[in-house]
Formats: C-alpha cells, sequence, structure tokens
C-alpha cells in the first residue's frame, strides 16, 4: 500500500477536522521520536499536502525519519481514540492485514505503517526513456519536495507583486496537475475562474513585473492556463489539454515559488520528466 492509500484510509476515522496537511504531519510526528521531529520541521504544508493527496512521494522523508521511527508510539497514538474509533480502524483494515481484530488493530496498523514508511524509504526512482514517456499517461504530475533558499533572486516590489500572483493562482495549478484534476475542470468552476482572473486583473497587471525572466515565466503560465480555460469554455473538440501542458504547469508552479524550490536543486534526480524543453 503507498502512503497516499493509507493516509486517505485512516483519515475519516481519526482525522476529525484536521485539513489534510495538518493530519498528514500528525501521522509522521506520531511514529517518530524527538529528534525526528526535528527532521520534519522544515517541511511545509503544501508539501505534506501532496503527500496526502499522492502528489509527491515519501521517499524523501522516509529517509530523513527511518532512523527514528518508533512503531510503539504510534501503537500509543492510536490507543487515544475510543474503542468504536479502533473498531472502525479493524475494519478499514480488514482486508490488508491479516488477523487484524479489535485488541491488536493499533500494533497491527503501527507496524504495517512503518512497512509502508521502510519500504518508500528503500525505493530508488527508474529513468524512463522519453520514448516510453510518451506512451504512458499518468492522472498525477509529481512536484518536487520543496528545498527552501535564504535567497530571493527578485526585488522587493516583485516579489510582493508574485506572492499577490501566486496566491490567486497557486489552487488552480495544484488542481491542474493533481490527480482529480478532470472533475474540477468539466464542471466550469476553474475554467471560468483562469478567465476571471485573468480578464478582471492580470491581463494588465502581469506587465508590471520587472525583472524579464519572471516575466517570461508569469505569461508562460497564463498562456497555459489560458488554452486549457478557452478550450473548455468554448467547447472546442482540439483540447490542449494534455499530459505535456500539465507539466510545463508543474515547472512554472515550482519556477514562481523561488523561496520554497531552491533554483539549484536537482529536481531531475527524482523526477525525470523534469523541465523537459519546458521554459
Amino acid at each position: 500500500m503507498e502512503f497516499t492509500e493509507f493516509a486517505q484510509k485512516i483519515k475519516p476515522i481519526i482525522g476529525g477536522s484536521y485539513s489534510t496537511h495538518v493530519f498528514t504531519r500528525t501521522l509522521f510526528e506520531a511514529i517518530i521520536t524527538e529528534d525526528g521531529v526535528l527532521q520534519i520541521e522544515d517541511i511545509s504544508k503544501n508539501t505534506f499536502k501532496a503527500y496526502y493527496n499522492g502528489q509527491t512521494k515519501i521517499t524523501k522523508i522516509s529517509q530523513r525519519i527511518l532512523p527514528h521511527i518508533d512503531p510503539e508510539q504510534f501503537i500509543s497514538y492510536l490507543d487515544g481514540f475510543p474503542e468504536a474509533a479502533t473498531q472502525r480502524l479493524c475494519d478499514a483494515f480488514e482486508s490488508d492485514i491479516e488477523g487484524i481484530d479489535l485488541y491488536n488493530a493499533t500494533e497491527k496498523i503501527a507496524y504495517y505503517f512503518e512497512g509502508i514508511l521502510t519500504s518508500a524509504a528503500s525505493q530508488k526512482r527508474k529513468s524512463t526513456p522519453k520514448s516510453a514517456k510518451k506512451d504512458s499517461e499518468t492522472d498525477s504530475i509529481e512536484i518536487p519536495e520543496e528545498q527552501t533558499s535564504d535567497e530571493y533572486p527578485y526585488s522587493s516590489e516583485d516579489k510582493m507583486l508574485l506572492q499577490e500572483f501566486t496566491s490567486d493562482y497557486d489552487e488552480i495549478m495544484v488542481t491542474i496537475v493533481g490527480e482529480n484534476y478532470a472533475a474540477s475542470l468539466i464542471d466550469m468552476t476553474v475554467p471560468s475562474k483562469i478567465q476571471d482572473l485573468y480578464k478582471s486583473k492580470w491581463s494588465s497587471k502581469a506587465d508590471d513585473f520587472l525583472n524579464p525572466t519572471l516575466k517570461s515565466y508569469v505569461f508562460g503560465l497564463l498562456g497555459e492556463l489560458n488554452s486549457i480555460s478557452n478550450s473548455f469554455l468554448t467547447g472546442s473538440s482540439s483540447t490542449p489539454f494534455s499530459k505535456s501542458a500539465r507539466a510545463k504547469i508543474r515547472n512554472l508552479y515550482v519556477k514562481l515559488h523561488p523561496d520554497r524550490f531552491a533554483g539549484s536543486f536537482p529536481y531531475e534526480a527524482f523526477i525525470d520528466d523534469w523541465n523537459d524543453g519546458e521554459f
């Protein structure tokens, strides 16, 4: 079982009103020692959300925390919930964990979670030939783990404007590269939002960026999003919404967050198609 399936199976039972990123962080914190918690302090809420949704693999974080994993702590965490919740956990994992019952459920699930993390930590990303990539489409486009940097490449004016821009477009970009992107487009909510943002604000305001490279990223993203929006809103039969278009949006998402994704970070080390001929 992948971590995303584990997290999504367990959250409705014990997650309460926690947001996905808070709950995901809680799962990791509950199975590691205090020293392990220090290893994940710099991971952002967007990354935890991406772990939950399966947009980002947990390989890197698993490698960080593996020396600090203590299943007994996770048992104590699960034991803190009422017996009714334990029974629901037992029912949820009945087909995945052999011999699970009400009396051993917390222990079985804790060690099952440890197995997921151990397996993820040992995974190596295999190189895929470009010709094979064209024939193999996936539902989600992976976003790199964040690698923060203290150096900001743009002026204070551009920084403020970029923060406003990404505040408007982050949710749209993450939705489009995510697993359930099709439904969000078909119901016209996202295409309409793209069009409204562009016409009411960014068709003119985007030209205020001073740095030419940054401006090219902004206009590149607007062009990709507008092509998608127009094709859905006009009912065009030649929808340009391919995996390559979503990969461009993923790449631009990363480039438009220079404080969260350090420019020198080797994305290609764990994302084979990173920046393939894009921007």
